[in-house]
């Protein structure tokens, strides 16, 4: 580039021993040799949090019969940005051309605005003048092609939807799971729809109905109910006793060794390794410990837990090695009526400090961790940071939660009818019988999804109307279903639901979590066991004042069994928190575990770096050494086939070679 030594640096490069010229474009070699040209790099562009590929949204314009040139262009700041198209010739039907484009890129990745051109502008070499295009359609506001709310129940819908999926605006063509909804949104948008008077709004619609219009037009908008005044910290009776939730007393009563698979505390367990400073880490963790209640909590012999009003200073004691400290914490049963109920160690190395921090789970969910841990952040980085304060605490929010006496008798009708539908517990191959396994340990199989898969497996999911929660907990039961032989099977989901009841309980510390029960069915292909799971999953959180506790007693007392359990987790964090999976910038996770009693899998999905990161938790001895791993591997690569497949298809063989043969010779 004559006279431009920048970009002759940037441009020309040296590679494998030659010298490279970046042309810009960009591709991908399938396994046959084919070169498939994928758009140019300068054509990515972001719009609404979506990363959006001008040359794929071209490619898929110039893939309708009557469409012979297009070209996509980003129009407006970053703030209002917005994406628009210019075909030819200027015949094209917009309606046929929409609905081709449905089928084949996200709703985010379809442009308001297509623009019907005799002939397309071309600078003076003869390109494409996109600047010229631009300008066409620069001043004009966003396209009709998306109409405006149309009467009382939609604004108020488009109203909140705004608000929680953080858009300036919402049309009534928009569609709940393109713009990025899921289960944990859909949840309190139905809390804020009862507030503005709607009474009969069901999550259960929402996914049969997912267009704003579509599901306005199922909603009767009556008066608005009076503003709920926001939870008022009851101060005077801070530290008496208080009752647990389900899954606390569950956690509570499975550390009794007479339970099968008993004996343990719901239990993480995560090392740092970095340049630590252990006093200033030390003062920083007792400033959260006289910030958050629950960081001084206890429970007594009946299983009512308190908060003690003073704690001795916390220390962070020091570890003969890595490999001790491993051993004493990583299965460590922490003494409930005793504090604290979290632990620290530190082991000093040549490289640095490893810390070694356990917390049970009885007093923390996975929100709260985070809190935890980005607070502990500030602090660290700066112990005068002032923190928001808390007006409220975890005793005041469990003693106001009273579920309405009517719609608790129809949650209960609900689950007493599913009982009999409700398939079984997967049916996994053991070596051993969990009742003979005095005191399990487990161990953890970790992956990542790079980010494009990810974000390929997200764009899918929203162009079928599924949550990404629900694809990789389809993609669980899928696994699962092949290893026990099962077309039908129940999973355990952990549920993060946090009642909005005070501005402040986001920054709550305790343990909010609850569980549903629900039968992952295979269908025709996989997208219909997707969508039927999904289905169930909505069903079930609009009957959530029954929790799967209740059900698993009630299952117990019809099938005449003193133990009932599902043993078999699946935990999803998506969505409950920007910060990604917890842990504190000034260090870097590098092993750690959980354990839950009476459990024999937990699968744990988060997303971290734009990565997907998958995480599965198991009673090692309870499994053959190669079955575990067999599995694992199956569904890193059914994800795999997600981020690139067609999702109408059956899902390709998941066993490996060798047991697809025994099983055909047993079989015959």
């Amino acid at each position: 580039y004559r006279g431009d030594p920048e970009t002759t640096a940037v441009k020309f490069v040296e590679a494998a021993g030659g010298r490279w010229y970046r042309t810009g474009d960009m591709g991908r070699y399938w396994p046959d040799g084919t070169l498939e040209f994928l758009g140019r790099a300068d054509h990515q562009v972001k719009i609404r949090g979506h990363r959006i590929e001008l040359g794929e949204v071209e490619a898929a314009l110039e893939a309708f019969a009557g469409v012979s040139r297009a070209v996509a262009v980003a129009v407006g700041d970053r703030r209002q940005r917005r994406l628009a198209a210019f075909v030819t010739p200027g015949d094209v039907d917009q309606g046929e051309l929409r609905s081709f484009l449905a089928d084949r890129l996200p709703g985010y990745a379809i442009p308001p605005a297509i623009t019907m051109l005799d002939h397309l502008p071309l600078t003076a070499n003869g390109k494409i003048d996109r600047s010229a295009l631009t300008a066409l359609v620069a001043d004009t506001p966003e396209t009709t092609a998306h109409e405006p709310p149309v009467g009382p129940a939609e604004t108020v819908l488009a109203t909140i939807w705004a608000d929680l999926l953080e858009r300036p605006a919402v049309r009534r063509t928009d569609n709940f799971f393109t713009l990025g909804g899921d289960s944990l949104l859909a949840t309190r948008m139905i809390a804020r729809l009862r507030a503005e008077g709607v009474t009969d709004a069901r999550l259960s619609l929402l996914f049969q109905t997912p267009v704003l219009a579509d599901f306005a037009a199922t909603l009767t908008l009556g008066e608005a109910a009076p503003p709920v005044p926001a939870l008022a910290p009851d101060v005077a009776h801070r530290h008496e006793p208080f009752p647990p939730t389900e899954v606390q007393r569950a956690y509570w009563l499975g550390r009794a060794e007479h339970f099968t698979l008993g004996g343990v505390g719901c239990h993480f367990y995560t090392e740092f390794d970095g340049d630590i400073d252990l006093d200033r880490l030390e003062t920083a963790w007792n400033l959260l410990i006289e910030r958050h209640e629950m960081l001084r909590a206890v429970f007594d012999q009946d299983g009512l837990q308190r908060i003690l009003p003073e704690v001795p200073r916390f220390t962070i004691a020091a570890a003969d090695s890595v490999e001790a400290m491993r051993e004493q914490m990583s299965h460590q049963v922490l003494d409930v009526s005793a504090w604290p109920l979290f632990d620290a160690r530190a082991v000093r190395h040549e490289g640095g400090v490893r810390l070694g921090v356990s917390f049970d789970n009885i007093i923390v969910d996975a929100l709260s961790m985070m809190v935890f841990f980005a607070e502990l952040d500030q602090l660290y980085h700066d112990p005068g940071t002032v923190l928001p304060p808390i007006g409220v605490s975890f005793r005041d929010y469990l003693l106001a939660q009273a579920p309405d006496p009517a719609v608790f008798e129809t949650a209960k009708e609900y689950w007493a009818a599913r009982l009999p539908e409700l398939p079984p517990a997967p049916q996994l191959p053991l070596r051993v019988d969990p009742a003979l396994i005095d005191r399990p340990r487990f161990a953890r199989r970790e992956l990542r999804l790079p980010a494009d898969r990810w974000r390929a497996i997200i764009d899918l999911a929203r162009r079928h109307e599924l949550t990404p929660a629900t694809v990789l907990a389809a993609a669980f039961g899928e696994v699962l279903g092949t290893w026990s032989a099962q077309q039908e099977l129940t999973l355990n989901l952990t549920l993060f639901d946090r009642r909005e009841v005070h501005p402040d309980i986001h920054r709550v510390l305790g343990d909010f979590t609850s569980l549903l029960l629900v039968g992952y069915r295979q269908g025709a292909g996989w997208l219909d066991g997707a969508r039927k799971l999904q289905e169930e999953v909505w069903r079930g959180l609009e009957h959530g004042e029954v929790s799967a506790v209740w059900v698993m007693r009630e299952l117990a007392r019809r099938n005449a069994t003193i133990e009932m359990t599902m043993p078999v987790v699946f935990t999803s964090t998506l969505g409950v928190s920007g910060e990604g999976v917890a842990g504190p910038s000034f260090a870097e996770q590098v092993w750690g575990v959980s354990q839950t009693p009476q459990v024999w899998l937990d699968s744990q999905v988060g997303e971290i770096d734009g990565e997907l990161l998958v995480r599965w938790d198991a009673v090692e001895e309870l499994f053959a050494p190669e079955v575990l791993d067999a599995m694992f591997g199956a569904y890193g690569g059914l994800l795999e086939w997600l981020s690139e497949g067609d999702w109408s298809q059956e899902v390709p063989v998941l066993l490996p070679a060798g047991q697809v043969v025994v099983r055909e010779r047993v079989n015959d």
